[in-house]
């Protein structure tokens, strides 16, 4: 991670209760049959211009999956979910780091 303050974490799995978190707090439609899809899961976190740029960068990087996962305040973007294939999920990861 360069100079900004931009976190990012990679489950090859997800546990159960863990999707179950993620559903209560990204509202997307057909999130449940992604998790079903995809058992990568990359969660990047930082400024809401990082994250916009994050999720650009990762969709054009792999075959991969970004949506919004909500903090306590809906007006805020915290973090991003990114699910796909390992192998997806951990080239778009690269490419965010080594841009970020």
């Amino acid at each position: 991670m360069a100079a900004h303050d931009v976190k990012v974490n990679v489950m090859k799995t997800v546990s159960e209760g863990t999707k179950e978190i993620i559903l209560r707090r990204a509202k997307i439609p057909g999130l449940e049959e992604l998790f079903q899809k995809y058992p990568a899961l990359a969660l990047v976190h930082g400024d809401v211009c990082d994250m916009i740029y994050a999720s650009d960068l990762a969709q054009k990087a792999a075959d991969v999956q970004v949506f919004e996962i909500m903090g306590s305040c809906p007006q805020h973007l915290t973090c991003l979910g990114i699910l796909g294939d390992a192998s997806a999920v951990e080239e778009a990861v690269a490419r965010i780091k080594k841009v970020l």
